[in-house]
């Protein structure tokens, strides 16, 4: 969605721009071809990113993070932010555990180090069913969460978890045959809800929000590309309470889709969402 990024974002020469999640680099090439800005990129997965000769550096950092990192830089002020919470490529053949494609260790996490203090494998091993349960269904909305919880606990029981593949065959294992027919593979939900957890990303992402905002200078925005429902709705509600108080202005009613061309060369971007706001 590069075209719809520039248009919310509208750049101005001398802007100071943050892209907080670099990832290969699509976005943060676009925005400084647009316009002569101040960019600063930042990912928190250094593993895996693809900047090319002559680039600045990245910073290594989580977005959550935004005030230190700007601190460290002695920024005090941006016009605009982005956040692109989509898959950078790279980090499904990352060796973490992050597909179910391949036999990979359950780790899960972006940084050297768990967000959350866990890794996938420990969450799995470690913790109640009825919290497992919760967690499947809270970050993955994944409708037979408790069937899998019991079954990732009678499974653990005998052989505890410790790779992708072992993951996804119990999942398949746990949900009813027509399930695993569906249009994506039945341990998807259940990925992403471990995701979510290890890398604190509703936290982490609460916080950037938080941080861009009282980093943004009167006038400038902020957009933000989700990917599923949880993100969107965590971000809907974010914007809703900046414009609710008068402090901001959302720039759509409704968020932006991909139009249909671009879902045709890239079926990755079918459920992205774009939502922005401006700083009054």
């Amino acid at each position: 969605m590069t075209k719809e990024v520039l248009e919310a974002l509208a750049l101005r020469p001398g802007d100071v721009v943050v892209d907080a999640t670099f990832g290969q680099g699509g976005h943060s090439r676009a925005l400084k071809a647009s316009q002569k800005i101040q960019l600063i990129a930042i990912d928190a997965d250094k593993g895996t990113l693809m900047p090319r000769p002559g680039e600045a550096p990245v910073v290594i950092g989580n977005f959550a993070d935004l005030t230190s990192i700007l601190k460290t830089l002695e920024v005090t002020k941006v016009d605009k932010v982005l956040f692109d919470l989509g898959w950078n490529r790279g980090q499904l053949a990352s060796g973490r555990g992050f597909s179910f494609l391949h036999d990979e260790p359950l780790n899960m996490s972006y940084g050297t180090k768990p967000r959350s203090g866990f890794t996938a494998a420990e969450i799995l091993n470690e913790w109640s069913e009825p919290v497992l349960a919760d967690v499947i269904f809270g970050y993955g909305e994944e409708r037979y969460a408790r069937r899998i919880a019991r079954m990732v606990v009678e499974r653990r029981a005998t052989q505890p978890f410790a790779t992708s593949v072992e993951l996804a065959e119990v999942v398949r294992d746990s949900v009813p045959a027509a399930y695993r027919r569906g249009r994506i593979h039945p341990a998807t939900k259940t990925f992403q809800a471990l995701r979510i957890a290890v890398n604190d990303e509703l936290g982490a992402l609460d916080a950037g929000l938080r941080a861009a905002w009282h980093a943004l200078t009167s006038g400038g925005r902020i957009a933000v590309i989700t990917f599923h429902s949880i993100e969107d709705r965590a971000v809907k509600r974010h914007f809703a309470a900046l414009a609710k108080t008068g402090e901001g202005k959302l720039m759509y009613k409704k968020p932006l889709a991909p139009t249909a061309a671009e879902i045709r060369d890239n079926p990755a971007s079918r459920s992205a969402k774009l939502r922005a706001i401006e700083k009054l």
